[in-house]
């Protein structure tokens, strides 16, 4: 009886060991504990740019706009932030700051 517990035990820790080795967390691959970043780099070099304004939030609730989807993708890449694509009422500031760039020809 003895002999099976502690036999179980061990295929547990060596499974268990076995999926950690694969498990590769690195910091900057995660910006909270066990949430998955985008590879904004990678998508960056693989976005064609379309030149659309489109409002970007961070998990902080700061907004910015951002020329297109890539300029966003680029943006979070060279500094390393997580600004994701919302509405654009989100940034209605940066809109009044700036209509030129949203107005319709």
């Amino acid at each position: 009886m003895i002999f099976r517990k502690v036999f179980t035990c061990l295929i547990i820790i060596v499974l268990a060991a076995e999926v950690w080795s694969h498990v590769e967390i690195e910091a900057e691959d995660y910006f909270f504990p066990l949430e998955p970043v985008i590879n904004y780099c990678k998508m960056a070099d693989q976005c064609q740019h379309d030149f659309v304004p489109i409002c970007g939030q961070d998990s902080l609730g700061l907004t910015r706009m951002f020329n297109d989807n890539c300029d966003l993708y680029e943006f979070n890449c060279d500094y390393k932030k997580q600004y994701q694509h919302v509405k654009s009422d989100t940034c209605k500031y940066e809109m009044e700051a700036a209509p030129e760039i949203f107005e319709q020809e």
